[in-house]
């Protein structure tokens, strides 16, 4: 755990409360939440396909992102989401844009089952990581697989 395990804790505990990590992590910074992406380059595992209920990859896409307070980075997050799963205004700002997954997809009024909780080594540079499949509330279909690591930017407010 990280120097700081109590407030490692406290991150945890707020996450476990709300189903948008986005939405904790905007708590605490002062300006909007922005997104980053970065390089996809690795195909849905056999295990991710298995938690989406999906039996073929190209049911699947994957995004790849940093959350951003300003320029602290907050979180590094991938999420193999069902494009089908997802209305076409969904998969457009999903496509098209920067907007954070949980608020791209609210309208979905999804909730977390959380997978696992993870606390790295200080040397990984992340003081906790999150797994958890993101369900859609009409049906519980699984909508997406999030891995979810945050960085130290994430345990106090930012300005």
């Amino acid at each position: 755990m990280s120097p700081d395990g109590a407030a490692v804790r406290t991150l945890k505990d707020r996450l476990e409360r709300h189903p948008s990590a986005t939405a904790v992590l905007q708590e605490h910074c002062s300006v909007p939440i922005h997104v980053v992406r970065l390089p996809v380059g690795e195909q849905p595992s056999q295990e991710t396909l298995r938690l989406l209920e999906v039996s073929d990859p190209r049911q699947v896409r994957t995004r790849h992102v940093q959350l951003l307070c300003g320029d602290i980075p907050l979180s590094d997050a991938w999420n193999w989401y069902v494009p089908e799963r997802l209305t076409d205004d969904m998969n457009h700002l999903l496509e098209t844009t920067d907007t954070p997954f949980g608020k791209a997809v609210s309208k979905t009024n999804f909730h977390r089952q959380r997978l696992e909780t993870r606390f790295p080594n200080n040397a990984t540079g992340i003081v906790l990581e999150n797994r958890a499949v993101l369900r859609r509330a009409l049906d519980n279909a699984p909508i997406s697989l999030v891995v979810e690591d945050y960085l130290p930017g994430a345990l106090k407010p930012q300005p």
